[in-house]
């Protein structure tokens, strides 16, 4: 089995989460999002690109900025995930939305066709992204902008650590296949910018943006249980712990989250990645 596909499957087999929480993930990661808008400058009647579009966000945001005259292709390898973005562009009535599950190692269109492109926490888990991007690339006309969104360091982003570290303590187990990417994929300075020089991007900027993600409505002792909801692997490692353990790591974690409670929120420091380029 080729990353690519290895990846395709992971996602696909935690798209329920997605679905679910997709609303919630939206606002979660709304700082990155505006922070993707404001490196992309989507115009009104552009065609543009969005690359691991998930469910929807930016997508549906893209298409609000483009306007009818405008087009959005949004790339997925989840079929799962995609369906719930065609419905979400299809109640909002965005008939400038098209969706085409692909992973974008296989995306294939035609040379100079589209005004931007963008992928907001998605190439982190390309099987191949120099490939991907090299795909992307061609799509692009010259002078147009890439615009990548990925997370930054590991210590600085407490929303993905914290559970991580409580469930290492009590021994949950985390069974990772053999090549499967991490969130922090790009954390290493110059990384991703590096694989975008290579594909054939020029203009290369990489920036690290500290941002605040907030959790509306959530105290520290329901965080685990949302957490278990928005994410499959904490869903499974935490289902491999018994009883009096699962216990513990909701208290555990309840406690060291306490500093992070904002009014009824729970607002997570973090550190972002962008990544902008012109073809």
């Amino acid at each position: 089995m080729s990353l690519t596909d290895l990846e395709i499957g992971i996602w696909e087999d935690a798209a329920p989460h997605w679905v679910r929480n997709a609303e919630r993930i939206a606002a979660l990661t709304a700082p990155a999002t505006a922070g993707l808008l404001r490196r992309l400058q989507p115009a009104p009647g552009q065609r543009l690109l969005d690359l691991a579009a998930g469910t929807g966000d930016p997508a549906l945001r893209l298409a609000e900025l483009v306007g009818p005259a405008g087009h959005v292709l949004a790339t997925d390898g989840s079929p799962t995930m995609l369906a719930t973005l065609a419905e979400r562009a299809r109640q909002r009535g965005f008939r400038h939305v098209e969706t085409r599950v692909v992973a974008a190692e296989r995306l294939e269109l035609p040379e100079a066709t589209f005004d931007g492109a963008c992928s907001r926490f998605g190439v982190m888990f390309f099987g191949e992204p120099e490939r991907a991007l090299a795909n992307v690339r061609r799509a692009l006309r010259r002078g147009a902008r890439l615009a990548l969104v990925a997370w930054g360091a590991k210590e600085l982003n407490p929303y993905f650590t914290g559970a991580t570290q409580v469930l290492e303590e009590l021994g949950a187990p985390d069974v990772v296949t053999p090549g499967q990417r991490t969130v922090f994929e790009f954390a290493e300075p110059g990384k991703l910018a590096r694989l975008a020089a290579a594909a054939g991007f020029r203009e290369v900027e990489e920036e690290r943006e500290h941002a605040r993600l907030e959790l509306p409505h959530t105290r520290p002792d329901e965080l685990l249980g949302v957490l278990v909801e928005m994410s499959r692997r904490v869903a499974d490692r935490i289902g491999a712990l018994d009883a009096p353990r699962r216990e513990q790591a909701r208290l555990r974690l309840a406690e060291r989250s306490a500093g992070l409670v904002r009014g009824t929120s729970l607002v997570f420091p973090a550190e972002i990645l962008h990544v902008t380029a012109r073809a």
